[in-house]
Formats: C-alpha cells, structure tokens, sequence
C-alpha cells in the first residue's frame, strides 16, 4: 500500500504530510515508531509510560509538521519531541527515578543466537536488561540512544538538551555503572 513511499527520504515525506497526505505521515509513524518508542522507554523507564509518549510523540509531530522545516534533518527534530514527550509524560506521572522491573525493559532488535545458546543469551539479556532499567533516566536515555539508536554525541546532545562534554560523562558514568552491575568491571578499583 505504500510501497511507493518507502523509498522517500524523511524530510520529503514529512513535507508530504505537513501537505496533507496521510499515507506520508503513516509512513514516517512505521519507520520511525520502534526509535521513538525505545527513547519513550529511556526517559519514562516503564512500557506503559512509554506508550503513552510515543502516542503524544506522534500526535505533537503531526500538529507541528506545517512548522517544521524539511531543510533540516527529520529524525533529530522527531527524536527532540519524542525526549520532550517521554519526560512530560515522567514528570507527569510524579515518578521522579522510575523502578522498573526486568520485563518492562524493551526487546533486543537482534533475535540472538540459536537454540543451544539460547538459554545462556536470553539470560543475559535480562541482566543487561535489568542493568539498563536500573540506570537513572538521565544516564539511561544516553545509552539508549548511542548503543541503541546509533546517534553521535552531537546528535545526543541535540535531543536531550545538553552540552557535547555532558552528553560524553553521562555515557562514561552509564558504562561504568553497567559494567559493575553487571559484574564485568575492570578490575583497576572502585
């Protein structure tokens, strides 16, 4: 159905959609809903926050596609409102540093390793899962969006709000609190 679309780089189908072509904006919402839901999840720290942001994410974008210039790169825009609703949506909910169990951590992309390993890997998975839960949103958020999401710290910088050199403390004090959870620290102190 819109195999036509799939093709066509953000910025043309965003300017699509701010035109009124709702199979435009249909086509962003596909490409772009697991990203915006995965840093929903980084800043809210729970599913069913999470839902609820990347809901208000898509409505937000779609009320301000006619403001939004398609001379300049679409996915830090989108990935600006998706962090804004995520922490509207936190502060909203009065959760302050969310708790959050091991199974309202968001799926791995990759669908791991075969069955004999399969025990072993999803395992870990939930440790790492677990580790990443427990981290405060802020260091959490960072991770997400550089281990996950691929950004630059440039492009982390632009989403979240904050200066380069932050942005790169954040991810060291994110590592280092993962690594110790996770019981894989180096062993130089601490």
């Amino acid at each position: 159905m819109g195999a036509d679309l799939d093709g066509e780089k953000d910025e043309r189908l965003a300017a699509k959609a701010a035109g009124g072509d709702r199979r435009a904006f249909d086509a962003l919402v596909t490409r772009h809903r697991q990203a915006v839901y995965r840093l929903c999840w980084a800043a809210t720290g729970n599913h069913a926050d999470a839902d609820d942001a990347a809901q208000e994410t898509f409505v937000r974008v779609f009320r301000s596609l006619p403001s939004y210039d398609p001379a300049r790169p679409f996915g830090p825009w989108l990935r600006k409102i998706a962090w804004n609703c995520g922490l509207s949506v936190r502060r909203d909910a009065k959760a302050g540093v969310p708790v959050v169990a091991v199974s309202d951590a968001p799926e791995a992309v990759d669908p791991g390793p075969g069955p004999e390993e399969s025990a072993t890997g999803n395992e870990e998975r939930r440790r790492v899962a677990g580790a990443m839960a427990a981290l405060p949103a802020e260091l959490r958020t960072v991770m997400v969006l550089r281990a996950v999401e691929g950004l630059s710290y440039a492009e982390i910088a632009l989403v979240a709000g904050i200066p380069a050199g932050t942005v790169m403390s954040r991810l060291s004090r994110a590592r280092k609190r993962l690594l110790d959870a996770l019981g894989t620290g180096s062993g130089g102190g601490s």
